[in-house]
Order: C-alpha cells, then sequence, then structure tokens
C-alpha cells in the first residue's frame, strides 16, 4: 500500500509542479484514487473541507481584507517612501513595518498594496521598481511564517499537529522564524541593490485626460500640500491647478477639505489617482465610458443622474465644457451598473478600476485584528472560533459588505489547502509517512543536528517545487514521526518545518507573491535563482543553527 501511496503522491506533485494540471484538479484526483484503492475512508480524505486551519485561513482572508479595505497599508506606505532617493533607503524604509504587518495577515494581498506604490515611487523619483518589488515580496513572506496566523501553511502545521498532542500556539513560530527574517533582511538590503539594478524603459506619456479630483472632508491630504504628498507630478499625471470655491488656488497650496485637483493624465493615472488613499475618496468603483451619440450635450450630463459622477475624460478643456461626442471616452463612477446601462449617453462601459480606499473604519479594522490575535493568543477559545468572530465583526460593523467578505474569500487557495490534508491523510493512512520517517532516521543517524539539516533541506526543496500547502500536509507527519522516536520537541521541529516553507525564494511559481512581482518588476526566472540562491543559502545556515541550539538547550 505504501508503494501505491508513494506513486499516487509523486504523480500528484509532478502534475503541480509541471502546471499539466490544475493544482485543485491534481490533488481532487490523488484523493480519488486514494479512496478507490481503499488507502482511507472518504470522510478522512475530505476531511479539509471541516479542518479548523481551513477555516481560520477563510476567516483570516475577511479580516485581512477589511484592514486593506480601510487604506491604512497604502497611507503608511506612501508616507514611509516619502524623500527616498534610492532603492536601499526604500527597503530600509519599508522592510520592518511591511514585515510586522505579514506576520499579523496574509501576505498576498499586502504585496498587491505596493504594487501601485513602487511604480509610483518610480515615476516620482526615478528609483526602479525592480530594485524594491522582489526584496519586499521575499521580506513578507519570512514575516510571514512568525505567527500561526501570518501564513495558511502555519495554520495548516497547526490543524494537523493538533490531534497528536502537539499543540502549535499563535507564536510558537516566533523562536524560530524571527531570527531567521531578521538575517533574512539583512541579506536582502545587502545585495537588492547591486543584484537588481536596472531601469524600466520609459517611454513619453501622452497626458491627455482630464482629471478633476475632490478632496473629501475626511481626507489625509487636508492640511498638507500635494508637493508634499507626492500627488503633484509624475510620469503619469501632473497637477494643472488647484479649484477652491470654483476659484483657482496656487499649486503650492494648503490643501483643504473640497478643494478639487485638476490633473492633466494619462488613462492610468486616473486610475492610479483614483485608487490614492489621500482623497478618502466614495466606495464605488471605477467605470471607463463610451459615449453613444451626438447629442449636442457635455461630458457633465452624464451627472443628471445623480448616481453616476464624472471623474475624467480624454480632453484638454474643463469636464464642464467638454461636448459629449459620440465615441469620447470618460471614467465616472456609478452607484450601480444599471445606472449606466439606463442613461442615454452611454454606449458601452467597463470597469476600470476597484473601489477606492476607505479610511473611515481604519480603527474598527484594526481593533477587530488585535483582538483575534489577543484572544488567539491566550486561547480564549479555539483560534478558528476566534477567526471567524472577528470576520463577523468585520461585516457587523460595516468594514465590508457581506458581498466584499465573499468575494475576499479565495476558493482556489482554500481548496488547495483542503485538498492537500487530504494527501497527508493519503501518506499517513498507507504507511508511507513511516517509511519517509525512516529513512530521514537513517540517513541523519539519529543526530539532532543532523535530522535539523536534513529537513530544513528537503523542506525547502519541496516547497520550491509545489505548494506550501502540499508541503506542510505531507511532512507534518513525518516531523511528528521523527519527534516521538528521537525525543526531540515537536512543536520547535514544525516552526523549523514552518519557517522553512517560507523559503519559497528560487521559483517565481512556488509563491503567488513571486508571480505578483514577476511582470511590474520584469524579472526573469533567471533572476529569481541568481537572487535568491544566497538568500536561501544564508536562511538554511540560519535555520539549523537556530534550530539545533533550540533542540539541544531549551526543553
Amino acid at each position: 500500500m505504501a508503494l501505491t501511496a508513494a506513486a499516487i503522491v509523486i504523480l500528484t506533485l509532478v502534475a503541480m509542479t509541471t502546471g499539466r494540471l490544475p493544482a485543485v484538479l491534481a490533488l481532487t484526483c490523488a484523493l480519488v484514487a486514494g479512496g478507490l484503492l481503499g488507502i482511507a475512508s472518504p470522510s478522512e480524505l475530505f476531511a479539509g473541507l471541516s479542518n479548523g486551519g481551513v477555516i481560520t485561513v477563510a476567516a483570516m482572508l475577511v479580516i485581512a481584507k477589511g484592514v486593506l479595505h480601510t487604506g491604512v497599508v497604502s497611507r503608511a506606505t506612501y508616507r514611509l517612501l516619502s524623500g527616498v532617493q534610492t532603492s536601499g533607503q526604500a527597503l530600509r524604509r519599508l522592510i520592518p513595518p511591511v514585515g510586522f504587518i505579514s506576520a499579523l495577515i496574509n501576505t498576498t494581498p499586502i504585496v498587491a498594496m505596493l504594487i501601485p506604490a513602487a511604480r509610483e515611487l518610480q515615476q516620482r523619483s526615478g528609483i526602479p521598481a525592480r530594485g524594491v518589488l522582489l526584496p519586499i515580496a521575499h521580506a513578507t513572506t519570512l514575516a510571514g511564517s512568525a505567527t500561526l496566523i501570518g501564513t495558511s501553511s502555519n495554520l495548516l502545521i497547526a490543524s494537523l499537529a493538533a490531534p497528536a498532542g502537539a499543540k502549535v500556539a499563535m507564536f510558537s513560530f516566533v523562536p524560530i522564524a524571527v531570527p531567521v527574517a531578521l538575517v533574512g533582511w539583512a541579506v536582502l538590503l545587502l545585495t537588492a541593490p547591486a543584484m537588481l539594478r536596472g531601469r524600466t524603459e520609459g517611454a513619453d506619456r501622452d497626458l491627455s485626460w482630464h482629471a478633476e479630483i475632490p478632496v473629501a472632508a475626511q481626507a489625509n491630504a487636508v492640511g498638507r500640500t500635494a508637493a508634499e504628498l507626492g500627488i503633484e507630478t509624475t510620469v503619469e499625471f501632473e497637477l494643472a491647478e488647484i479649484r477652491r470655491q470654483g476659484k483657482p488656488a496656487a499649486a503650492e497650496s494648503v490643501l483643504e477639505a473640497g478643494d478639487r485637483l485638476i490633473y492633466r493624465s494619462t488613462e492610468a493615472g486616473v486610475r492610479i489617482l483614483w485608487g490614492s488613499p489621500r482623497f478618502s475618496l466614495s466606495p464605488k468603483p471605477l467605470y471607463l465610458v463610451a459615449i453613444a451619440t451626438n447629442e449636442q450635450a457635455r461630458v457633465r450630463d452624464l451627472e443628471e443622474n445623480e448616481d453616476i459622477m464624472v471623474v475624467a475624460a480624454q480632453t484638454t478643456t474643463a469636464l464642464r465644457d467638454t461636448p459629449a461626442a459620440a465615441g469620447a471616452l470618460c471614467l465616472v463612477t456609478s452607484e450601480s451598473v444599471a445606472a449606466l446601462d439606463d442613461h442615454s449617453l452611454v454606449g458601452v462601459w467597463q470597469k476600470a478600476a476597484g473601489k477606492a480606499p476607505q479610511t473611515g473604519k481604519t480603527w474598527i479594522a484594526l481593533l477587530i485584528l488585535a483582538a483575534v490575535i489577543v484572544a488567539g493568543s491566550f486561547g480564549f477559545a479555539p483560534v478558528e472560533l476566534i477567526a471567524v468572530a472577528g470576520a463577523a465583526m468585520t461585516v457587523l460593523t460595516g468594514v465590508l459588505t457581506p458581498r466584499s467578505a465573499a468575494r475576499a474569500l479565495d476558493w482556489n487557495i482554500l481548496a488547495i489547502i483542503a485538498g492537500s490534508i487530504g494527501l497527508g491523510t493519503i501518506v499517513v493512512k498507507s504507511g508511507l509517512g513511516e517509511h519517509i520517517s525512516e529513512a530521514i532516521l537513517t540517513l541523519s543517524a539519529g543526530k539532532p543536528a543532523l535530522v535539523v539539516l536534513v529537513l530544513a533541506v528537503s523542506t525547502t526543496v519541496m516547497t520550491n517545487v509545489v505548494t506550501n500547502a502540499a508541503a506542510a500536509a505531507i511532512l507534518t507527519p513525518v516531523v511528528l514521526t521523527i519527534a516521538a522516536r528521537t525525543d526531540l520537541n515537536p512543536v520547535l521541529l514544525l516552526a523549523m518545518v514552518g519557517t522553512c516553507i517560507s523559503f519559497t525564494f528560487l521559483n517565481p511559481f512556488s509563491h503567488q507573491s513571486n508571480l505578483m512581482v514577476m511582470r511590474p518588476g520584469g524579472y526573469s526566472t533567471r533572476t529569481f535563482i541568481r537572487y535568491g540562491l544566497p538568500l536561501t543559502a544564508v536562511c538554511l545556515v540560519t535555520v539549523c543553527v537556530v534550530s539545533w541550539v533550540l533542540l539541544t538547550y531549551w526543553h
């Protein structure tokens, strides 16, 4: 049976690694095969669908979206990047705070928020985005392994270890993950300026769009100048004038509530301005609209329907003076697509950008996150129950709408985690886990230092060729068996494996954050390998030394 299970596991991992099958489909086929061959019962194979780790991951995705929806990460990022002159300076300012946040919420949306900030930094200061994005992605991955809720693989490890009596708490990963993260950050800071040099090819921008951006009363732009905020001039837009109570004000004026900032911009520049947390714009999506027919109307006539507001148009004149010519393009906001469908001036439309960040609920979102962390740390209730309660409060307090909360759930990730748990069940029930454990113990001669080395290297290799969830599901039962036979602390061994699972530095396809920055930063697979090798080597040495010391002297 162990040989059959080994064949299923190997074929599944090969299919996932080569991309011949989607990860979810490969895992599903493995579970079906395991059930038909009698390796495990259906209830055991599909237990991942009700696993506490999967439930916690789903709830934390909602809480994370609530925090990010307030724009607090964007606001902090723009402030940190104000006045930076080099990529090294940008990394020194960003890595510690971003790393701290990454230990508390899922890293993927954090990286997503940092991409536009890096692009704006490139436009404003000429600092290439490629010198910032990859180090930040790696820094967040390292920091994410420091807490139970920082990454889905840690939650999966904890849920699989609990039935065996190994209690993994909120900060069980800290003694190993934090020293490794600090050393890894130092490597990133030292190597990034030299290894990620290069410029993004520039091109003349056609600033043919006229945008009028209002400053809301609660906007954090109030009381500061456009230059201080970094929203005066970039490659994508430039401030033409400030309108205050219908009259022009000097461009260097301190902004006030009710001001309207007039920009010459590219279409991408309008989307950047709309997505900026500086203005506290309304929570409505941005739509690209093409005017249907000539009706001797003006672009502002689109606002006859009170649900529609015109933000920008492809024109050189004020929006109130711009003719609504057939085929003319505008960027508008609307309460609903029905308002666009029903308007006589609207020919076709498409969504151009998501909702602007909503700053009013910032403290509520942060308090919910803090409450989840504190309650989980002190064990007031099972962590999955605490996380679900936090997700529910995120909706009940209005931080997210029920629809937005539902959209925060990444069903592909949740299905991969649930399927990986089933794959781990095949490893355990077939006896394959015992054989793997025996091989590791034989290879290491049962010596703690060699056990640590073999596990660390094996985990690092596996996490760079398969998903984090699959690596965690396969290795957790193996680690528990090794701990039982060698009398080593199982929680520390699991913390070491959880830390090594974050070493996804060599393969751009091994972590979602890698894929997200690959195109914006202009990276190739060769870049990942060249930049990732020294980082991986140093992190491996560090994790082995720290783990060996703790396993030897901390009982």
